[in-house]
């Protein structure tokens, strides 16, 4: 993940301030705890893991950071000495990445974890000569793409101001590869001698131009915010991240104070985004999920989408759309939401199975009753217009309601509660293997008798 806005003012860790993503971000960092979650072993219901409740803390925090780039290495010691004051910070290592993950904090803590990077920077500087940091100055407005290009390649660093400009430090053991990276991102900035960037007007309205003398390449769109324009280079000019940062850059430094209000008002977070829908509610939501809240989204570079379900105390469940199969749905649901209720759990799955995150529920005809099974513990009977959601560990109860509401006989009932009950998981697989099935062909359809010439 790369910052937004690299160089921030004073002596401090710069950051990225992303509020206008928080919502986003916060989906983000579930997602990945989530990750953790699958690898880690199973665990009862009652356990909090660790992540779940920094989640907690930095969404009721306010405003979120971010500090890119990070080293995972120290990201130990940052924890640790967090925890200690706490703080709630997250890491997300990004996929690809093995050095470097992002650090997201609440902007309300930001002087103080600004102290503990710097403490943390110190002893290492005590420490053996291959472990020792090193220092490099940049220019204040060099600074961004530099920083967007560590962070594509892996490579951990953070930049601090001082008075003579910009420190870029990191450790020994990357000098090799900050060396690469100058060689780098010196050759870039010779090529954008060569673009040209302009903002013109048509029919009135401002339109952002570039122009690419390298190779003869031209973008023109509508004038956007500067994330938008990021995107476009990177997925029209072929362009990489952090050359896209340093010509939007350049661009910044040609508008009024009014068009820069808008052109920083962006997000990349938001732009790495195919979708966000957040709050998703329906007409017919049933009244048992009022209090959970369904946020649905995807990334551009997945293939799948994920749904999020989070509930009033900040218990969540992330649903993934390339698993939907309907007891892994509920399984999720029990174990990380902590819901214990069938009726509770059947109005989820049947949410989560409208938006396409929980394959439908197996149904089965009985003499004029349709007989579904819900979850683990629930079934429905339905019979005309009348639909009885029942409890698999209650026979008794399950019965009884069956014979009042449908005067059927109690036998019967015990029939239908029987079949509900050998409606298993087992089910759910043989109709998924059918859909994969291909019916056959007839053979002769479609087609016509070749009975010869006749003469």
């Amino acid at each position: 993940m790369h910052g937004d806005d690299v160089a921030s003012a004073g002596v401090t860790v710069t950051t990225d301030l992303i509020s206008k993503a928080n919502e986003i971000i916060l989906e983000i960092i579930k997602i990945n705890i989530d990750k953790e979650r699958q690898k880690g072993p199973k665990v009862k219901k009652t356990k909090e893991y660790r992540g779940d409740v920094s989640l907690k803390k930095l969404k009721s925090g306010g405003e979120i950071g971010m500090l890119p780039s990070y080293s995972k290495e120290d990201f130990k010691e940052l924890a640790k000495r967090a925890k200690k004051l706490g703080i709630p910070v997250a890491g997300i290592q990004e996929k690809g990445k093995e050095n470097t993950l992002s650090v997201f904090f609440n902007l309300k803590d930001k002087p103080t974890l600004d102290n503990i990077v710097k403490d943390i920077h110190a002893m290492k500087a005590q420490g053996p000569p291959e472990q020792a940091e090193k220092m490099i100055t940049f220019d204040k407005a060099n600074v961004e793409g530099f920083q967007m290009y560590c962070a594509d390649h892996d490579i951990p660093v953070n930049f601090m101001e001082s008075q003579d400009g910009v420190k870029c430090i990191f450790n020994a053991a990357y000098e090799k590869q900050i060396d690469r990276a100058l060689v780098n991102y010196r050759k870039m900035q010779a090529e954008l001698s060569k673009i040209s960037v302009e903002v013109v007007k048509e029919k009135g309205k401002p339109k952002i131009v570039i122009t690419d003398m390298n190779d003869g390449k031209k973008l023109t769109m509508n004038f956007c915010t500067k994330a938008r324009l990021e995107r476009m280079l990177t997925e029209r000019m072929g362009f990489e991240p952090f050359k896209a940062a340093e010509v939007a850059n350049v661009l910044a430094g040609r508008l009024t104070d009014e068009q820069k209000k808008f052109y920083y008002s962006g997000s990349r977070t938001v732009e790495q985004m195919d979708y966000f829908e957040k709050d998703i509610k329906f007409d017919d939501d049933n009244i048992l999920t009022e209090k959970f809240s369904f946020a649905r989204m995807k990334f551009k570079d997945e293939k799948t989408p994920h749904l999020t379900i989070t509930d009033s105390e900040g218990n969540f469940v992330v649903l993934s759309g390339g698993n939907i199969r309907r007891e892994e749905v509920e399984k999720n649901i029990r174990n990380y939401l902590k819901v214990t209720d069938s009726e509770t759990i059947a109005a989820l799955m049947a949410k989560a199975e409208k938006l396409g995150f929980a394959e439908k529920a197996v149904t089965l005809n009985f003499k004029n009753f349709v007989i579904e099974r819900e979850s683990q513990n629930s079934f429905t009977v339905t019979g005309g217009n009348t639909v009885l959601r029942l409890d698999l560990t209650d026979k008794e109860s399950a019965i009884k309601q069956m014979t009042d509401t449908f005067g059927m006989s109690k036998r019967k009932a015990e029939r239908i509660f029987g079949k509900a009950q050998k409606q298993s998981v087992s089910m759910n697989s043989l109709q998924r293997a059918k859909a994969k099935i291909a019916k056959p062909t007839n053979p002769l359809t479609n087609k016509t008798r070749n009975r010869g010439s006749r003469k």
